[in-house]
């Protein structure tokens, strides 16, 4: 990997690495470059392909969102061209990601203390990506919002049964009679995975999805499917709305707690549309397919719908 060395040097980022250092790839959505110093414990650098104007809008987001939030995100140094190419280049930041960190949770205390940590992550950054008011225009109808994650889920193939609509048409119908609801552009993909965890510091990273939502509470789902205390049986994750963390959350968001299972019904319609369309995401797909199934059988118990299911499909 010797052009790395080649882009940081024309970068002028070199002086800073120690004598000798290290280079680790890691394959996600794009090529990763990890940059270690010789007595580094953590990246100094983090090295990103830009390969089409989704990595050059990422790398806007990057920059946009470390204005507002600071260390609590990483920091962009730039845009550096080698060649025809050009790299996102970062500064690394201490910690470990969970696969390196959860062989050492071994106690309940441990675990439910590094959880609390998490929420926190996720309160400081909905925070610091809110808008400085709050009013109109800085607020969504979350019926509009469920049909758009319904029109979605439908074009990329997602299963249309009577159950579903009937679900869907109720959800709509409860949406329209509560208040507005804040809109909060949402991390996209705010799991373990994407967090870098010091001793008394969380670092959130990779934007590649921000604001696929404004609706509150996509993230916060996100987050409490991929804990260390979740159970991933699809009965167990259609359970998720009743998660005390969940819920004070939906609190603080002033969302009525009759209305959290219709945000966790938009979070599984918007995660099963484009986002998880393709092989990449294939296994994940059908495990969401199987939390939905749950939730669709837990809540049609209870309903009666008014209208014909076929009125949810007139609307598009």
């Amino acid at each position: 990997m010797f052009f790395i060395e080649r882009l940081l040097s024309a970068a002028r980022l070199l002086n800073e690495m120690a004598v000798g250092y290290s280079i680790i790839c890691i394959n996600t959505s794009r090529p990763i470059y990890l940059v270690f110093g010789e007595r580094s414990d953590h990246p100094l650098y983090v090295v990103r392909k830009i390969a089409d104007a989704h990595g050059l809008e990422s790398s806007r987001i990057d920059r946009h969102i470390y204005k507002l939030a600071g260390d609590l995100v990483p920091e962009p140094l730039g845009i550096y061209e080698l060649g025809s190419e050009s790299y996102d280049v970062q500064r690394g930041v201490k910690g470990s990601p969970w696969f390196q960190l959860k062989s050492k949770i071994r106690t309940e205390k441990a675990r439910a203390q590094i959880e609390k940590r998490m929420w926190q992550a996720l309160r400081d950054f909905q925070k610091v990506v809110l808008p400085a008011e709050t009013n109109c225009e800085s607020s969504l109808q979350p019926q509009v919002e469920l049909l758009k994650a319904f029109s979605d889920y439908q074009n990329n193939g997602g299963k249309i049964t009577e159950d579903l609509l009937a679900v869907i048409e109720k959800a709509v119908d409860e949406f329209s009679l509560t208040p507005r609801c804040p809109s909060i552009p949402q991390h996209g993909d705010f799991c373990l995975n994407n967090l870098i965890i010091d001793t008394d510091h969380i670092t959130v990273i990779d934007f590649e999805d921000f604001s696929i939502t404004h609706m509150p509470m996509y993230d916060a789902f996100t987050l409490a499917l991929t804990l260390p205390s979740f159970s991933d049986d699809p009965e167990n994750a259609a359970n998720v709305i009743n998660q005390p963390a969940v819920i004070a959350t939906a609190h603080d968001l002033g969302i009525p707690e009759d209305a959290v299972r219709w945000h966790f019904l938009h979070h599984l319609l918007l995660r099963l549309g484009s986002w998880s369309a393709g092989e990449k995401r294939s296994r994940y797909r059908e495990w969401l397919n199987r939390v939905l199934q749950s939730f669709i059988n837990k809540d049609i118990k209870n309903l009666s719908a008014t209208h014909s299911s076929s009125d949810v499909l007139q609307q598009f």
